[in-house]
């Protein structure tokens, strides 16, 4: 694996310093790979006889770090592990973090603004669960972790990677790239991002099922999100806006659960050629929307179309990874997005 900023010395080194003594708190993202990060990193202080005091979950964007840190505050926390999260995204914040806590952070988005210290940043296909568990797998016991990280190495399509396909065939020896999003760590992970989808910010219930092995308590909640997802795109065929000189389809819609990240999943394998659009609104935030977006193939990066989408626009943030990248602004601004990816 390779190491774009960081080595591999300096999170063993940050880890080996923690004692008892500290209180640690963990901000972790709130899709697959961030839940899976969090359970490793979770597993790697369990090692060491240490719990962390809090463990919080957030989306990307301006002021995200903001009321964590509020919490950490209270909590009394002096140290802080990031996993899958692109600071970049808030910046100032992450600053204001690094004034009061020591942190150390482990992600994989491209960024155009990350730390320079207590980092390791890698390559988009080494997704954070399965590059923590690459860090730690020799001076920690992780093998529990495997299956949950082979699930997610799929959803984050870090399988187009050979030796990341390698590393999940040693544990699903007959798996195929023809196939691998039949398997069985494939069927593993979309029950978990269905859960997910449910408890859209409340993802810390899906973390404790996890953690207690109560995996199978997620499928009822899976049903329900995977026979919205199926009513979703049904209306997307029918109602969705195509351009065939940009291989792009546009789509706007409300919806019940968080599942536009799911839903542009599904469509993306479906045809890998065709970049896939979602807005939808923010429940919490009745004057933003968010899009999702996702081109399996890669022949168009999304993490650039985002940022693009997203220029000129106030209180907006925008990014990714090249197949598959994130965004929200002011739905005031959802015509000018639109014609800045279409321009």
């Amino acid at each position: 694996m390779e190491y774009l900023i960081g080595e591999k010395q300096y999170f063993l080194d940050y880890l080996n310093n923690l004692t008892k003594k500290d209180r640690i708190g963990i901000i972790s993202h709130t899709d697959l790979d961030g839940i899976s990060s969090a359970l490793i990193l979770t597993e790697i202080l369990k090692s060491k006889k240490i719990k962390p005091k809090e463990i919080a979950f957030t989306n990307y964007g301006k002021g995200m770090f903001t009321e964590i840190q509020k919490k950490f505050i209270k909590k009394k926390i002096n140290k802080i592990l990031i996993s899958d999260i692109s600071v970049g995204s808030d910046y100032e914040g992450f600053k204001e973090l690094e004034k009061n806590f020591y942190v150390f952070t482990v992600d994989h988005h491209p960024s155009e603004i990350v730390p320079q210290t207590n980092i390791i940043q890698t390559n988009t296909a080494d997704c954070a669960a399965f590059t923590l568990f690459d860090l730690a797998k020799e001076d920690y016991d992780l093998s529990k972790m495997e299956e949950l990280v082979c699930a997610t190495m799929i959803l984050e399509f870090s399988y187009k990677s050979e030796s990341n396909f390698q590393f999940i065939k040693q544990h699903y020896p007959n798996i195929t790239l023809g196939e691998i999003n039949n398997s069985e760590p494939a069927e593993l992970a979309k029950k978990i991002s269905s859960a997910l989808s449910y408890f859209s910010r409340k993802e810390k219930k899906v973390f404790d099922l996890i953690k207690k092995g109560k995996i199978k308590r997620l499928l009822k909640y899976g049903e329900i999100i995977d026979n919205e997802i199926k009513l979703v795109i049904e209306k997307f065929w029918k109602e969705a806006e195509f351009y065939p000189e940009k291989n792009l389809y546009f789509y706007y819609s409300p919806l019940k659960f968080g599942i536009s990240s799911a839903i542009t999943t599904q469509l993306a394998i479906k045809e890998p050629d065709k970049s896939f659009i979602f807005v939808s609104d923010i429940h919490d935030k009745p004057d933003f929307v968010k899009v999702s977006s996702r081109n399996s193939s890669s022949k168009e990066d999304m993490n650039l179309l985002m940022k693009k989408g997203v220029t000129g626009l106030e209180q907006a943030t925008g990014g990714g990874h090249v197949p598959a990248a994130g965004g929200s602004f002011l739905k005031k601004d959802l015509e000018r997005f639109k014609e800045n990816i279409l321009s």
